[in-house]
């Protein structure tokens, strides 16, 4: 299930250094929410990615605490972190990647 989503900067955010992210499709449609804290550990051989959020704005009052909305934003991370390794692999290739630069 693939989900449209935007990265913004929210008024009401709880850490100034994260993106906001705005759903703007589905059943979830402008809720914004900012991943809180983001870790990975192995698990039979996978990666499982593990995490917490917090609601910046939820307009229609939609139950943010199913199993259906966790799958939707661990797919949205899983989407954040794959394109930010492909970028960062291209930056690499091309001999354009900062090693002191941060990922913020």
């Amino acid at each position: 299930m693939s989900v449209q989503y935007e990265l913004l900067e929210h008024e009401n955010s709880f850490h100034d250094n994260h993106w906001a992210v705005k759903l703007t499709e589905g059943k979830y449609t402008d809720v914004v929410f900012q991943y809180d804290t983001v870790s990975m550990r192995e698990e039979n051989d996978e990666v499982v990615l593990e995490f917490n959020t917090i609601t910046l704005d939820n307009p229609n009052e939609m139950d943010l605490t199913t199993d259906e909305f966790e799958s939707t934003i661990g797919g949205i991370l899983t989407d954040i972190i794959e394109k930010h390794l492909e970028e960062q692999e291209k930056n690499d290739e091309n001999g354009t990647g900062d090693t002191g630069a941060s990922a913020d």
